[in-house]
């Protein structure tokens, strides 16, 4: 009788489906630990873009929040340094006997200019630009003139194409005619510019 041959164990059919099945099981947990390591990754992402996105948050909150200069101040506008000296207000402005009289009422602003350049410039009353929020309101050249006269007639620094020497500096009144709510408020602002063209401003706060 002849012996009976013994299959190898790894031809077994038991045998290569148990190994299936091993690999089957090992791609799986691959693949979700692929998967979870993307998510991962993807978090990571949009953690750095949302503190990026609050960096910037709180630069423009600190830009918004950034205390203007005031009433008193040396404000450099360019080669240009701004001082306003004084706010007041008036329904007339220039000498009693031939006062200047405002539809409104008059906002005055005593400033004073100091060229720090290496040429003349021409100064005059619509370098400054009275602001109430998004309103903008422009200088009366005839009350500046008149705010500028004194009861004599003579009149000193009118802020009318003045010329102003490089180093000089000058005072005088700058004038404008608005509603008297807007005159007797207390959220105005000031934008003076460097020049004619206005290329360069600041704001200054009348506090």
């Amino acid at each position: 009788m002849a012996e009976k041959v013994k299959k190898p164990f790894y031809k077994k059919w038991w045998v290569w489906l148990i190994a299936i099945i091993i690999i089957a099981v090992a791609s799986t947990s691959g693949g979700d630990e692929t998967e979870t390591s993307s998510n991962d990754t993807s978090n990571e992402t949009a953690n750095t873009s949302e503190d990026t996105n609050n960096d910037s948050g709180e630069n423009n909150k600190e830009e918004d929040t950034k205390k203007l200069p005031g009433i008193g101040e040396e404000v450099k506008v360019g080669a240009m340094t701004y001082t306003i000296n004084e706010k007041s207000t008036t329904e007339q402005v220039g000498p009693s006997s031939l006062p200047e009289e405002a539809n409104g009422k008059y906002v005055i602003l005593n400033i004073t200019v100091k060229n720090n350049g290496d040429e003349a410039v021409t100064i005059d009353g619509s370098f400054f630009k009275l602001k109430q929020g998004d309103k903008t309101f422009e200088a009366d050249s005839m009350a500046s003139t008149s705010a500028n006269q004194a009861e004599d007639g003579s009149i000193k620094n009118s802020f009318f194409l003045e010329q102003l020497n490089p180093g000089s500096e000058m005072t005088g009144n700058v004038a404008f005619d608005v509603a008297p709510e807007i005159a007797d408020s207390n959220n105005l602002k000031v934008e003076a510019q460097e020049g004619i063209f206005g290329t360069v401003t600041k704001n200054i706060e009348l506090k």
